[in-house]
């Protein structure tokens, strides 16, 4: 009765406070090492980066992925192997959105059974402070992701997510509690059944939001309407901004768009992508490109296509349409690579994970895994080249590098009995593994798309199909 009230009403509701960490289990991870390699040495990554975003919060705070602006490279340590431990809490869902609020608390969407919901994590015990429960999802079907997946953190500390109900909420963290402080109503913004799927701040002075049919609107800050551009071209990615404008990647092509006087959005060029061929073992959630749109320093913009293998499209956000495509690197295996994480980039460097023979949860069960394989691409004066190539098998999570160690960090899971996950950290340079330590053991560590982020303390943490993992080093 509660969860269809809920459904009626379209509003987050807060939950009960404070509820104790219960750790994910574990059945057989006795046997299993609890870390491998050896320690690594910091070796910072010099950039270049893309400006900060003034609208949001500090990179590293502001958001995982990529609606965050930060490319998802922070400027936080993370583990460096030294007698490294886990901790992990059960959160009902996989967390695939984690930030950090101004008190340096975890801040969560998880989606479960029960539907999605805004979570206030304690850092270190990784106890729930507070619940703030979401609008359902009004599909069953599990590749539809719009709504009460992705939000951003605003410069004053406020979140800003989308909901299934067709709206923009306002969220402030007062007291450690999470409080719905606002909400913007989309109906008459989206089209007849369209849902907002993302949100980015604008360095405009708007954010920005699209729907899952291909609506664009801006919202202002303050008083005005939001102003909108139909795309008539599905979305299912997120977006993102830099100075030069909005990046929108569609089912068809990634746009470049800016905002007229008025605030209604204008495309300034369109990059038709490749969507490739429908493969049931690709280990996408839905057709056409795999990933949203990176900001690459220098001027340029990055996304993988839907082809097999797939290619890394790095696009020049300026320039006349006979030179914008300024190269497109396939990476992985003919046959057998494809996109669905987000891509990584430091300085001019991006690296992409395979995704391909990843067919959902029972695919790392039983000893079994999915193709797996990391590639760096390097953006060059006069092209692009795959730096390296790692045998490493991630998944699905959403990988994240530091720029003081010069580490990637992402959840692997190789093949074996029992089914072990690690956290793995790759050297951005080399693609060499230093070290792995054990998440877990089983399908509650099954990454299911979940986030990694690095908190302002050197810990790294990484949402799984049942909740957080917390990964620190000792002392």
């Amino acid at each position: 009765m509660a969860c269809a009230a809920l459904a009626v009403l379209g509003t987050a509701m807060p939950a009960p406070a404070q509820q104790p960490a219960i750790k994910i289990p574990g059945p057989l991870d006795g046997p299993l090492p609890r870390f491998t390699g050896a320690p690594a040495v910091a070796q910072p990554l010099r950039g270049p980066y893309p400006p900060a975003n003034p609208a949001l919060a500090p990179d590293g705070r502001s958001g995982s992925g990529l609606a965050a602006g930060n490319g998802a490279a922070s400027p936080y340590p993370g583990p460096l192997g030294h007698g490294t431990t886990r901790t992990s809490a059960v959160q009902f869902g996989t967390c695939a959105s984690l930030a950090f609020d101004a008190a340096n608390h975890l801040v969560a969407v998880c989606n479960g059974p029960l539907g999605p919901a805004l979570r206030l994590i304690d850092p270190v015990s990784l106890a729930t402070l507070s619940t703030l429960t979401l609008p359902l999802r009004m599909s069953a079907d599990r590749t539809d992701l719009a709504g009460g997946t992705h939000y951003i953190v605003r410069a004053d500390g406020t979140l800003l997510v989308p909901t299934h109900a067709r709206t923009l909420i306002r969220v402030a963290v007062v007291k450690n509690a999470l409080q719905q402080t606002g909400s913007v109503n989309l109906n008459g913004v989206l089209a007849s059944g369209e849902r907002p799927f993302a949100v980015a701040a604008g360095f405009d002075g708007r954010d920005w939001t699209v729907g899952s049919q291909g609506t664009v609107a801006t919202i202002p800050r303050g008083d005005g309407v939001p102003r909108t551009l139909a795309l008539h071209e599905p979305v299912a990615e997120d977006i993102a901004t830099d100075p030069t404008g909005t990046y929108v990647v569609t089912r068809d092509a990634l746009y470049r768009l800016q905002a007229r006087a008025d605030g209604t959005p204008r495309i300034v060029w369109r990059q038709p992508l490749a969507a490739g061929v429908t493969d049931s073992h690709a280990g996408r959630i839905h057709p056409g490109p795999g990933t949203p749109p990176a900001i690459v320093a220098g001027g340029f913009v990055a996304v993988a296509d839907g082809l097999n293998p797939p290619r890394v499209n790095v696009v020049r956000v300026a320039g006349p349409d006979s030179r914008r495509l300024a190269c497109a690197v396939s990476v992985f295996r003919p046959g057998a690579g494809s996109v669905e994480a987000h891509l990584v980039v430091a300085g001019r460097s991006i690296v992409v994970a395979n995704a391909y023979g990843y067919d959902g949860l029972p695919t790392t069960e039983l000893g079994g895994t999915s193709t797996g394989g990391l590639a760096r691409v390097v953006v060059g004066k006069y092209g692009c080249r795959v730096a390296w190539t790692s045998d490493q098998i991630s998944p699905s999570a959403q990988a994240v590098v530091s720029r003081a160690t010069g580490l990637l960090y992402t959840l692997v899971k190789p093949r074996g009995f029992p089914d072990a996950w690690n956290l793995a950290a790759i050297d951005w340079r080399t693609g060499q593994s230093p070290f792995s330590a054990l998440a877990g053991e089983g399908l509650g560590h099954n990454s299911e798309g979940g986030a990694l982020v690095l908190g302002p303390d050197g810990s790294a943490y990484a949402g799984t199909f049942a909740g957080v993992v917390r990964f620190r080093d000792k002392g």
